[in-house]
């Protein structure tokens, strides 16, 4: 068969001393960060030209520059300081734990290159792979020398353990990952640091499955040692910093991995995660100079941020995170699904975004987040209906829909579930109005911990739980298999629409790019005309840091990426 080789980094890596990373309990309430880094010495460029592959498009790789370098002349030393806040029941990133927090410790195979604003996938622990024309076979070359905080060498054994586990998890253990994967028919080891991914059908995005911050790579050695359940360890990683401390709902505390097999990397000495709940305090908290970055602040503090050019920087990020009101189709009336249309044409989602007030911006896109270049224009999207801002003759549409589901006089008794936070204090009440009013549809919220709501959805007690939701890969096949296809790893409401499980068979193994857009197009009407749920809106991020903060190319990134930033360094 033959190969596209794609030549990687060879990066000098010393042996390493390592630290005894601690566990901790799961449950806890934990403070998801990413945080820029301080100052180093100018940077060597590095030798060999890194595969570099279109993101978020699904397309080919192709060859491309250097990767982890970034502009100017970084200098060294300095704690980075970011202010976010997230409430983990996990330690194991597969199984939901916080990536914001988590991923600075671990590496996957490739990744979104930090330093061209995540436009390129680039190498990580494999310096360099080949695809075999038919698109079947991915054979990765991984790098020599690497090993995890706690000494342990890294090879093909700790891959094949980890992407085993995704694939096939043992009973009691949940991997939402696992359905991004269903193409693969075996990962094998054909040598100690060369890897092989056969596919049973091609896949468009492959590398970009590989390059979402959650497909971390974990140590054989450590899902062994604690039964393949890692939600109350802190796993030891590969990656540029290592675990000091974590005090819950203050902080977490990292340090700069002295071994990282990238020896240039990181510039800065450590990070501090700070746990900080509250949008606009995240935002106080750059703007007072408590903290050097945040990756999403509200959306006042973030206009102030933007009137203070002279220390403040503020972007606003697409983000494939959404709101979404989930209907139970398993349960009445929302199994029929005339039903879910109704509320798809009638509630509007220019007043959901508008009930955030200065809170967060909602994104308005159908199916596939304005991230991607499938996704629906703007302005092609505001003359359709169930998204154009005129409701009048959707509500008439939607008010037939439910007449001819038995439901003419409304509907009465269903009850809203929603988190504790923006989920339960303002959509809820807010989706809850616009029921009654456009449909005469009655409803009683019930606010639970924002912990409680998996587990909730995975038992199916609920008729409308609201909810935010989102996939680290804008492609729609990912998240449609997960979510919407019949028996899908995450698809808990129990949608199921033969006709679009069809149609995604064709998406997921079509390579033409142009046809593929048409075939997305269709699957976005069809899940308008049948909703699995209701699509709120995928939101913006809005990131603001220090000027002092450098080398993450925040300025220009194409979108929201909260994790790893070892190439950032503090211009002090």
């Amino acid at each position: 068969m033959k190969n596209r080789k794609h030549n990687g980094l060879n990066q000098p890596v010393s042996r390493r001393t390592f630290l005894r990373i601690v566990g901790s309990s799961a449950g806890v309430a934990i403070l998801a960060a990413c945080a820029p880094a301080t100052p180093p010495s100018a940077a060597e460029p590095q030798a060999a030209a890194a595969t570099a592959t279109p993101v978020p498009t699904p397309a080919p790789a192709v060859q491309g520059e250097g990767i982890m370098r970034p502009e100017g002349s970084p200098k060294r030393g300095g704690i980075v300081r970011t202010a976010f806040g997230v409430t983990m029941s996990s330690f194991d990133i597969h199984q939901g734990g916080g990536v914001a927090a988590l991923c600075h410790m671990y590496n996957g195979l490739v990744r979104n290159n930090l330093v061209d604003g995540l436009r390129t996938i680039v190498p990580d622990l494999a310096q360099s792979w080949e695809v075999s024309d038919d698109g079947l076979v991915y054979t990765f070359h991984l790098r020599e020398g690497v090993t995890f905080h706690d000494g342990t060498a890294f090879s093909a054994a700790d891959v094949i353990a980890t992407f085993g586990r995704i694939t096939n998890p043992p009973e009691g253990i949940v991997i939402p990952l696992r359905s991004d994967y269903g193409m693969v028919d075996s990962v094998e080891a054909t040598g100690d640091l060369t890897v092989q991914f056969n596919l049973s059908s091609p896949r468009a995005f492959f590398l970009n499955l590989l390059a979402d911050t959650a497909a971390v790579i974990y140590s054989k050695k450590s899902l062994d040692e604690n039964g393949q359940d890692l939600r109350s360890v802190i796993a030891p990683g590969t990656g540029a910093f290592r675990f000091v401390e974590h005090l819950p709902a203050e902080k977490w505390v990292l340090e700069a991995n002295p071994d990282y097999w990238d020896s240039e990397l990181p510039y800065v000495d450590g990070l501090e995660l700070l746990h900080v709940p509250a949008w606009s305090d995240r935002g106080t908290a750059v703007l007072t100079d408590q903290a050097d970055m945040s990756w999403n602040v509200s959306k006042e503090t973030w206009d102030e941020g933007n009137n203070r050019p002279e220390s403040v920087h503020a972007n606003k990020l697409a983000n494939f995170g959404a709101y979404w009101a989930v209907m139970n189709c398993n349960k009445p009336p929302f199994d029929d699904p005339r039903v879910r249309r109704a509320v798809h044409l009638a509630v509007s989602k220019q007043n959901l975004a508008a009930a955030f007030g200065t809170q967060e911006l909602i994104n308005l896109t159908r199916w596939v987040p304005q991230g991607n270049s499938n996704a629906t224009p703007p302005d092609v999207l505001a003359t359709m209906p169930g998204y154009r801002e005129d409701k009048s003759e959707d509500i008439e549409t939607a008010k037939q829909l439910l007449a001819d589901a038995g439901y003419a006089d409304g509907i009465k008794g269903v009850e809203l579930l929603a988190a504790a936070g923006p989920q339960g204090e303002l959509l809820a009440p807010a989706f809850q109005d616009m029921l009654k009013r456009s449909l005469n549809i009655e409803s009683e919220i019930r606010i639970v911990e924002r912990a409680t709501l998996p587990s909730e959805q995975q038992a199916g007690s609920y008729q409308i739980v609201i909810d935010t939701r989102g996939h680290g890969v804008s492609d729609i096949s990912p998240r449609a298999n997960q979510w919407w296809r019949t028996g899908g790893s995450q698809n808990w409401k129990g949608y199921s629409n033969p006709d679009f499980d069809a149609l995604l068979d064709t998406i997921d193994v079509e390579t033409d790019l142009a046809v593929r857009k048409g075939q997305i197009d269709q699957a976005q009407d069809m899940l308008d005309e049948n909703p699995p749920e209701y699509l709120i809106g995928y939101t913006f991020h809005l990131p603001m840091w220090n000027n002092r903060v450098k080398g993450l190319s925040l300025d220009n990134r194409i979108f929201a990426e909260w994790g790893r930033i070892e190439t950032v360094w503090l211009d002090t």
